[in-house]
């Protein structure tokens, strides 16, 4: 066995570095041709809804975000790349990623801009009728997606 030498107190700073192959690294794609032509079209509309979410108020980007990378890696590695190093999209899905879900700061930060611009554009911009309802739904919707299905993460320190 050797021994260490004395450092005379020193600290040294040691760096691990891990290899894993790109094969464990990639995502899980399906095999079955109709099964990823589904992800692949559900990948799609939920990044149509998620693009909306960025002008529509009341309508989560996040989860629509998520929820179209996840089905992109089942279906295709090239638009789950593209998705993921998207200047707008691709950093939220990464910080999703690497802190597992969104702080509790934030989400009370997204319920609270979100229920702003939805009763301001329900009752300030839109006049009585069917748009405003449909908003209400959307807004009300994006609530419960954020609240239930988004997950806390850690904040950060």
């Amino acid at each position: 066995m050797d021994k260490i030498p004395n450092l005379n107190n020193q600290s040294v700073a040691s760096e691990l570095s891990i290899t894993v192959s790109e094969k464990e690294s990639a995502p899980e794609i399906k095999k079955n041709r109709i099964i990823r032509i589904l992800y692949l079209v559900g990948g799609t509309l939920s990044l149509i809804l998620a693009i909306l979410g960025i002008v529509v108020p009341g309508l989560p980007v996040t989860p629509f975000a998520l929820l179209s990378a996840f089905l992109y890696a089942k279906s295709s590695p090239k638009l789950y790349n593209w998705l993921i190093n998207n200047k707008i999209l691709g950093p939220r899905i990464k910080n999703y990623q690497r802190r597992k879900g969104i702080t509790r700061k934030g989400k009370i930060g997204v319920l609270i801009f979100m229920s702003i611009m939805v009763l301001f554009s329900s009752f300030v911009i839109m006049g009585a009728g069917t748009i405003r309802w449909v908003i209400l739904s959307l807004g009300l919707i994006g609530c419960i997606v954020v609240i239930f299905f988004v997950p806390n993460a850690r904040e950060e320190r």
